[in-house]
This record gives C-alpha cells, structure tokens and sequence, in this order.
C-alpha cells in the first residue's frame, strides 16, 4: 500500500502542475512573455506545436510556481491598489503581433511592473544583471499594461525584477529596477519577426542556448538538435553565458585560494589570543583526534578549470 500512495501523491504534484495555465498555454502553441529572448528555435518548436521528446526536471520551476502563489498573496494583502498576478494584459507591437501574459506585479501608483524570478543565489545575477529573456518579459508586460491604461505611458514607468532564492540561503530578495526603455520595443519585435519567419517558411530559426545547457533544460532538445553534429569536450566555448561562468568560476577559485592565504595570515597573529573585540568573539577551542574506518569514496565528475597553454 505505501509504495501505492507514494506514487499517488507523486502523481498529485505533476497534475497539478500540468493543469497549470502557463503550462498548458506552452503545450497548446501559444507563445507567452516569458518565452520572449530565450531561444528563437524553441519558441518556432512551440508554435508549430511539435511534440515534446524529451523529459525535463520540473522540480524548480514547482518551487518557483508555490513561491509566486504565496508572493502573489503577500502583495495583495499588503497593497489592494496593487495587481498582483490577477490581471491578463496584451502587447502589441508594431508588426501587429500580440503577446498575452499576466504580469507578476501592477503598481499604478508607483507606474511600475514587477516580475518575480525565483533562482538558486544572487551571485549571477548580481554580477551579469539581468538576462535578455528577463528584461523582454518584462517588457512585453510593461508595454500592455500601458496599452490597456493600467499604467501611465506619459509618465516615467518602471519595470523591474524581484529575485528570490528558493534555498532559502539569502533571507532577502534583490531586486533590480530601471527606466522603461523604449527602444526595446523594436528590438523585442524583431525577435519575433525572426520567429514568426521561420515558422511561415518552414526553416529553423537560431538556436540561442548552447547545446550543452539546451540538453538540461528544453524538451525539444532531441527534435531539435537530435540530427545535428555531436562535438566533444574540446569545443571552442563562445557563448556570452558560458563565458562569464568561466570567469566567474576563475575568479572565485582566486578569491578562495586569496581568502585561505588571509585566513591563515590573521591565524598565526592571533595565536593563543581568546577575548572579544565588542563585535567579534575570539576563542581557541581544542578538537579531539577522530578516526576515521577505511572506505571506498564514490566516483564524481569534477570541473578542471585551467589556463590554455600556447
């Protein structure tokens, strides 16, 4: 019986996240803002309704979906002249193309449009700011709700970004918030033109997500790239993304080895030192000797981050 009701409730969680409107509207071809500037072939795959080939973990986004609920709840409570996830608007933009979606946060007091973004910790998006896909969903949610009347066009408007660790590590959300840029509208159209071409013309649009990431998390990967060239690990890395991990990678591999070096430093000047300086408390504690029984240690990949030699 157990074994029975652990699937059932299993079960429970991926229908109640199918049913999900979001969901449902990405299975039925319908593109939405959060589709825009990711990645042009999948969104051409999503329009044309091809089927899905591959699974993909949903477990993040189930976390990030119960933790919009909650933020939804906790900003209308606080603020009944807010709009909090309730209000379904459409963009339009200059081609004439529309895109429908309901925005996270409406705040006509403040003319501003908030999204919520739930991530594993700040430190990526804190050093790269926001990502392409980020700043046209919000966008596209901006540009409706100054259509439909519900912010203020005339006036500066804001859009923004509310982050929110779902580890719970970082206790606050970050935020970033900017000017309405205009000329994204444009740029965000062309997006589309790129993807609306494709689909008329039965071609594959540009495959913006480099395929060592698309393998993780699309469910067209085999559709999509199933046909194409496998390439091994020596691969020139070109991607923006890509190399700013690398970099960020590096550079805290620095910062670790600079802070143990520090560490050790500050160590040995304060040896034998117990006392307090009204902020820190300083004390030496003695650690028994543990042993340890001999055994077999699992195997794991590890990432080998090296200067290329020339």
């Amino acid at each position: 019986m157990l074994p029975d009701l652990q699937q059932r409730l299993a079960q429970a969680i991926h229908d109640y996240s199918y049913a999900d409107p979001r969901s449902k509207q990405s299975r039925d071809g319908i593109l939405g803002p959060s589709d825009l500037g990711f990645c042009r072939q999948k969104a051409v795959l999503t329009t044309r309704e091809v089927a899905r080939t591959d699974e993909t973990n949903e477990a993040a986004a189930r976390i990030g979906t119960a933790i919009h609920r909650y933020v939804a709840q906790a900003f209308a409570q606080a603020n009944q002249g807010w709009i909090a996830d309730s209000e379904k608007v459409t963009a339009t933009f200059p081609s004439g193309v529309a895109i429908s979606g309901t925005p996270d946060l409406i705040c006509p007091s403040d003319n501003a449009i908030i999204d919520v973004k739930t991530v594993d910790g700040f430190e990526w998006v804190k050093r790269n700011g926001t990502s392409q896909n980020h700043k046209y969903q919000r966008h596209a949610y901006a540009l409706g709700a100054m259509q439909a009347g519900l912010l203020d066009g005339s006036q500066t408007v804001y859009v923004g970004n509310m982050y929110i660790d779902r580890s719970g590590k970082e206790p606050e959300p970050f935020f970033i918030i900017e000017e309405f840029d205009p000329s994204l509208t444009g740029e965000v159209d062309s997006w589309i033109g790129d993807v609306i071409y494709a689909v008329k013309n039965g071609e594959d649009a540009s495959r913006d997500i480099p395929a060592a990431v698309c393998e993780k998390i699309c469910p067209f990967f085999t559709a999509c790239r199933g046909g194409l060239e496998v390439h091994d690990g020596g691969t020139l890395i070109e991607d923006a993304e890509l190399l700013a991990a690398v970099d960020m990678y590096v550079e805290a591999r620095e910062l670790s080895s600079h802070a143990e070096q520090m560490k050790k430093e500050a160590q040995r000047a304060l040896s034998g030192i117990n006392g307090s300086t009204g902020t820190y408390q300083v004390r030496w504690v003695e650690v028994a000797p543990t042993t340890i029984q001999s055994f077999e240690k699992a195997g794991y990949l590890r990432m080998d981050v090296r200067k290329v030699r020339k």
